[in-house]
């Protein structure tokens, strides 16, 4: 406490970029001259941390350092995996009012430290947040829509809640003597350490400054070294972002009652995905390790937040599983999520669920059955359809079958079976072909329902048209066949020829 006390008393003015690096030798040089290029360049400071490098990382750091006298170097040994030990370790050296701290093989643009700092300045705050861009592929994110070029607001998290999803550390300035005093600490030794800093400090902040610009240029590596690009491949990821969500959870009681249910929804979207691969892809011994530490955390989260910050009941079935203290579920998840039930007219994956909150993650979401490519042949007409239920995959296996019932003046005419395939395209989608003969249908004008069979009853939807579709028509010859839109639904039009014109 005695040496923190003395680093808070000694800052002086400016900013200290503090780049951990390893092994990043053929990016390094960029990501400084991006520093030495900064309009503000005259107010900063440069830490590089070569933390263990095996290649020329430290040799050019000294190079540059011996160049300019505003850049140090510091070597260590590798504290790794993650930059947590060089990040903590840079921090702890800073001498001036404010840190940024950016990864080695990244870059800021030329005005990112006037703008960050600038606007910290003059809002009075601890923290900044600038706009990140990916490259050399570009992307976005939930959060993009935040950031207009040429502005700066305060803000709160509340404003702008979506961000707190933003767990990355190059485009986030901090008072430096807010960040010690704060005790938030970049995880060591693991992946995802960054989380446990950025995500609590913006839920920690009153407010702070959001800067509309591109400040910060995130390299997606062509060569695919980032620890994103094996997310899911890597099976330490599991395990080092469970110790992550156990750290943010330890840290709830902290945060102010409503900005609790930011941190869940971090959770719950950042977990979503190693809890739903989990038990096809790790050890089966250490399964329910997995499973029991994942639970304590998500037992605490209201199953509405999981609900809003998911995509579907797909995302949610592991949730699903630990709310419900179901291990046999979760070890057969595949297999859960790969079944479909009815109940009461909608459609839910096949897990047990003892209450209404948990029966509403595991129930699937909107669906979407269009019918196009209309074709009549002699005796025959076809319609291929196209279906996807959202939260729901393997449809084709999930259901106990497809149905097609067209109505005619509200009176089914007929029942005839959808066969369904995946679609090549949409590994999401499923398509199929309804075939109806000719003779078991009356002239005039009729909709169609489908029916989804499951073991435990069916459902039914409207079949319906794409919003861009136009419509079809086909003959034989003797009968012709339009295919167009009703009420939002699909409607077939049928005559035969010699009859006149038929209306429904």
């Amino acid at each position: 406490m005695a040496r923190l006390g003395s680093l808070l008393r000694r800052l002086e003015p400016g900013v200290t970029i503090v780049v951990p690096a390893h092994n990043v030798e053929r990016y390094l040089a960029r990501c400084l001259d991006s520093v030495l290029a900064q309009t503000w360049w005259d107010r900063c400071r440069i830490l590089v941390v070569d933390d263990g490098s095996t290649d020329d990382t430290g040799r050019l750091a000294d190079q540059y350092a011996a160049a300019h006298s505003r850049i140090t170097v510091v070597h260590q040994a590798n504290g790794g995996p993650g930059a947590g030990a060089a990040r903590n370790n840079g921090l702890d050296l800073v001498r001036t009012r404010q840190v940024l701290f950016l990864d080695g093989d990244d870059e800021l643009t030329p005005r990112a430290i006037e703008l960050l700092s600038g606007a910290a300045a003059h809002h009075g705050r601890d923290l900044a947040v600038g706009a990140t861009e990916q490259f050399p592929q570009s992307r976005t994110w939930l959060w993009t829509p935040y950031f207009e070029a040429g502005s700066v607001r305060d803000v709160a998290i509340e404003d702008v809640p979506l961000l707190a999803h933003d767990a990355r550390t190059c485009n986030k300035l901090y008072s430096t003597r807010w960040l010690r005093r704060s005790g938030l600490r970049f995880a060591e030794g693991i992946h995802h350490q960054d989380t446990v800093v950025n995500v609590p400090a913006m839920l920690r902040v009153p407010r702070f400054a959001l800067v509309g610009d591109v400040v910060h240029r995130y390299r997606k590596r062509a060569e695919g070294g980032s620890v994103m690009d094996s997310h899911f491949t890597r099976l330490d990821n599991y395990w080092d972002h469970l110790k992550v969500i156990e750290m943010l959870a330890g840290m709830r009681e902290g945060l102010l009652p409503g900005r609790r249910p930011l941190l869940d929804a971090f959770i719950v979207r950042s977990f979503q995905g190693f809890a739903r691969r989990a038990p096809s892809l790790l050890p089966a011994d250490r399964l329910p390790e997995f499973f029991r530490r994942t639970k304590t955390v998500v037992e605490r989260i209201d199953p509405a937040v999981i609900e809003q910050a998911t995509a579907g009941a797909d995302q949610r079935a592991a949730y699903v599983t630990m709310l419900e203290d179901d291990l046999p579920a979760f070890l057969d998840l595949d297999a859960r999520v790969g079944r479909l039930r009815a109940h009461r007219g909608d459609l839910y994956l096949d897990l047990h669920s003892s209450g209404d909150a948990t029966r509403q993650l595991a129930r699937t979401g909107a669906t979407r059955a269009w019918a196009d490519e209309l074709r009549v042949d002699a005796a025959s007409l076809r319609l291929r359809v196209r279906l996807r239920i959202q939260g729901a995959s393997h449809l084709d296996t999930a259901l106990d079958g497809v149905v097609a019932r067209p109505l005619q003046d509200g009176a089914p005419i007929g029942e005839w079976p959808v066969t369904l395939r995946p679609d090549d395209e949409d590994p999401r989608q499923h398509t199929g072909e309804l075939e109806v003969p000719l003779d078991a249908l009356p002239g005039g004008a009729f909709t169609v329902r489908l029916g989804f069979l499951t073991p435990t009853g069916s459902t039914a939807r409207w079949l319906r048209r794409a919003p861009d579709a136009t419509d079809e028509n086909a003959d034989n010859g003797a009968v012709q066949v339009s295919l167009g839109t009703r009420d939002d639904r699909a409607e077939l039009r049928l005559t035969r020829t010699g009859e006149g014109s038929t209306t429904a």
